[in-house]
């Protein structure tokens, strides 16, 4: 009588789970117009076709601009206005900077950090009351040596890189509710 070597049987159970669950997730992108979601806001449809949907209100500010830059393009992946379903407002933005390490000798800071935080509202076009409001908050450090204008020029692109980071995560957040519904 023979038997089945163990590595096959394990092959086999985990071939057999990935079969039982694969039906059970969803592609975030996908078409998401089966009954139920996003039914409680009437919505349903594909999220890329929602996220084109939504207007991104001008924001104060060079850091603000490039915010909303930054968000328009990962939102309709660079295509122009369309309809309009959804207003997004980013109504406050603090930014905070901050040494970070100082060197001990010389005592001139070597590296700062700068930090945005920010909240933002989406509403239904017309309406104003809001779907959902949220806050994001990123960080980005930067070298400050001894040329002013290297440092400025590093502060501007970590407030920069800090824009960017705040967008994907509205982004995010964006994608989250259009998918569930929350």
């Amino acid at each position: 009588m023979s038997s089945l070597d163990p590595r096959f049987v394990r092959l086999g159970l985990a071939f057999g789970l990935a079969l039982l669950v694969a039906g059970c997730f969803r592609p975030v992108y996908g078409d998401m117009s089966t009954p139920g979601v996003l039914a409680k806001d009437g919505g349903g449809g594909d999220v890329a076709a929602a996220l084109k949907t939504v207007e991104v209100k001008p924001i104060e500010g060079r850091v603000g601009g490039k915010m909303r830059n930054e968000l328009i393009f990962m939102l309709r992946g660079g295509a122009g206005p369309g309809a309009v379903a959804y207003r997004l407002e980013v109504r406050s933005i603090n930014e905070i900077g901050q040494s970070a390490v100082v060197d001990p000798l010389t005592d001139v800071q070597e590296t700062r950090t700068i930090s945005l935080a920010v909240q933002y509202v989406l509403t239904r076009a017309g309406s104003i009351d809001p779907l959902f409001t949220g806050n994001a908050l990123a960080t980005a450090t930067y070298f400050a040596g001894l040329q002013r204008f290297a440092n400025v020029r590093a502060e501007r692109d970590a407030e920069d890189r800090a824009a960017t980071q705040i967008a994907e995560r509205i982004r995010a957040r964006l994608v989250s509710y259009f998918a569930t519904g929350r």
